[in-house]
């Protein structure tokens, strides 16, 4: 028994199974990538526009971040 023609078949075996879990998770449409899965844990569990916290609510007449002083 010749081992080429087993080893092509288990090679054409093992690609085909690797293009259909690429095929599946392109399908997925996830967009995301182990670079930014793994910084996952660092980012910061509040949304970036909510306030630190409601008791520090700015009052109407406090300056707007690019206001100038004279």
């Amino acid at each position: 028994m010749s081992v080429i023609p087993i080893t092509v078949f288990f090679s054409l075996l093992l690609a085909g199974f690797f293009v259909a879990l690429f095929l599946r998770e392109q399908r997925r449409h996830r967009f995301a990538s182990s670079e930014r899965d793994s910084l996952l844990p660092l980012a910061d569990e509040r949304p970036a526009g909510s306030p630190a916290s409601p008791a520090i609510a700015k009052s109407p007449d406090a300056p707007a971040p690019g206001d100038l002083y004279f």
